[in-house]
């Protein structure tokens, strides 16, 4: 039975070592050391790459869901702002994630802004928002709204509706 050995690339027989000494002046390797790969090397370096791969993947991962969650606090600013142009005054704002690239955003306003005829052009606005982002496949958002009153407003109910993100809204402006 004989043996072949990466490392020093000869032909070993374990039971008759002078054979193999005799037989090596006739034998010698006629590739590069270095070109020559087991089953384990390649092996190594599939489970090796297919690390690195999985690493990557969740950097790309973590690196599109920052900058999604970016693009939906620039989307709530814009609302907030068209609002306050409207001479209506948010309350709050809260961030929903649903995947990495789909994200609800829950603004809410006094009830009696929430229910007046002259916020009906609030949906318009955020329709608008939404159209520009139906190409994008790494981010879509849907805008909501609710009224809010302070003193039954339930915020571990919307925590638990999965708006898990509070916008912080500059109180001077709001």
């Amino acid at each position: 039975m004989y043996f072949c050995s990466q490392e020093t690339m000869s032909v070993t027989t374990p039971t008759n070592q002078d054979t193999f000494n005799k037989s090596s002046n006739i034998w010698e390797v006629s590739v590069d050391k270095n070109t020559i790969f087991t089953n384990d090397d390649v092996i190594d370096a599939f489970l090796k790459g297919k690390e690195v791969g999985v690493k990557e993947k969740k950097q790309i991962f973590v690196d599109k869901l920052n900058e999604n969650i970016e693009k939906s606090a620039n989307f709530t600013e814009s609302m907030l702002t068209f609002l306050r142009k409207n001479n209506f005054n948010p309350v709050s704002a809260h961030l929903k994630i649903n995947a990495f690239n789909d994200f609800v955003i829950l603004v809410t306003l006094p009830e009696d802004e929430f229910i007046s005829e002259e916020f009906l052009v609030s949906y318009n606005f955020a329709a608008t928002i939404e159209e520009q982002v139906m190409d994008d496949k790494y981010y879509n958002v849907m805008f909501m709204f609710s009224d809010r009153e302070e003193e039954t407003f339930n915020k571990n109910l919307l925590a638990s509706d999965g708006f898990f993100m509070d916008y912080k809204i500059n109180k001077g402006e709001a």
